[in-house]
């Protein structure tokens, strides 16, 4: 069996996105029975569904859960003493909470939460089938901390996660939210609409595409200067107000960026997303499995996914607190069994 090679986002050398020449899956549009939420995501490229988790397990599990990961480090970080809410007290993370290591994405808890049933309901509508394969992508534990100690100042990074040489919508990305998230707190934040000019913008713009080119690997950064061609079409930021249990999805293409909690509420999310399985290929389907048994992170897209950075330095543990129990959903969703 031919070595299994897994593309790296710290070195990935593509002249194009990864599974740039393959079609990207349709949405499952035009039913009578379209539910509210998937008209708008169509027309403002986000869309919050409640309940889908239930609050109780969301507060009782969920939260207590992500807790016990991050005080499992030992590294001096205590849940109820904000005097510890310290970076030197928390794993390596980026932007005040993201989690890409440590096998985060294979906690037991973060498998618990992409295969509940109401999160896979929603996908499989999304997408018109049941056949589905699951992102490895992190999570988001934020505590607050001193804005010094966060990137860039605990300031707005606001980014798309594609590429610009993948104009067309090819992925869409989800969260379940953990805790009570208001308007003050950390969160999801998008540029409502921008997805949908996303192909337009780079149509208009390519005299600005640098010698070096855009990236190619999914993922654009935006600066205000940039965003101004938004902002003219009338595109506004909008930080949804969620409660615990319900779920937000956004086109991969909108503009967006996580806040960082500017008061002493947490911010707790698992990033989940689903593609239809029959945009995964051989090739990929024994890159997932790999990933999946080394207890790597990758990018957001399930199918055209590259292993974020440092899965193999010192820094990172990989199953540091054991391998998940994934239940039948769950490994057909990798691959290891067939729907």
């Amino acid at each position: 069996m031919p070595q299994v090679v897994l593309p790296n986002q710290s070195n990935y050398k593509g002249e194009k996105p990864v599974g740039a020449d393959r079609p990207s899956p349709q949405l499952a549009l035009g039913k009578e029975d379209e539910p509210q939420w998937l008209k708008d995501f169509q027309r403002d490229g986000y869309a919050v569904v409640k309940d889908v988790v239930s609050r109780e397990k969301a507060l009782n599990y969920y939260a207590p859960a992500g807790e016990d990961w991050l005080e499992g480090f030992k590294l001096g970080y205590n849940r109820d003493d904000p005097s510890t809410w310290d970076v030197k007290n928390l794993p390596r993370h980026i932007f005040g909470g993201l989690y890409g290591q440590y096998s985060f994405s294979h906690a037991q808890f973060v498998w618990d939460a992409k295969t509940e049933p109401k999160i896979v309901e929603l996908f499989e509508s999304l997408w018109g089938t049941k056949e589905l394969t699951v992102s490895f992508d992190g999570g988001s534990l934020a505590v607050p901390l001193p804005f010094d100690q966060v990137q860039m100042n605990a300031e707005p990074w606001p980014h798309s996660d594609q590429s610009a040489y993948r104009p067309q919508r090819h992925c869409v990305q989800g969260l379940p939210n953990i805790l009570p998230n208001g308007p003050d707190d950390g969160g999801l934040t998008v540029l409502k609409g921008s997805a949908n000019l996303f192909e337009q913008y780079f149509k208009e713009k390519m005299h600005l595409e640098p010698p070096e080119k855009w990236s190619t690997r999914d993922g654009f950064a935006w600066t205000e200067e940039t965003l101004k061609w938004f902002y003219d079409r009338g595109c506004e930021w909008v930080k949804p107000v969620m409660e615990p249990g319900h779920f937000v999805i956004w086109d991969s293409r909108q503009v967006h960026y996580g806040a960082f909690p500017r008061k002493q509420n947490k911010r707790f999310a698992i990033y989940i997303c689903y593609k239809p399985m029959a945009f995964l290929t051989e090739e990929q389907k024994a890159r997932k499995i790999e990933a999946f048994n080394r207890g790597y992170v990758t990018t957001h897209d399930p199918c055209d996914f590259i292993v974020k950075s440092y899965q193999d330095a010192e820094l990172n543990i990989n199953f540091p607190y054991g391998k998940p129990v994934v239940n039948e959903q769950g490994q057909k969703a990798i691959g290891l069994i067939l729907y």
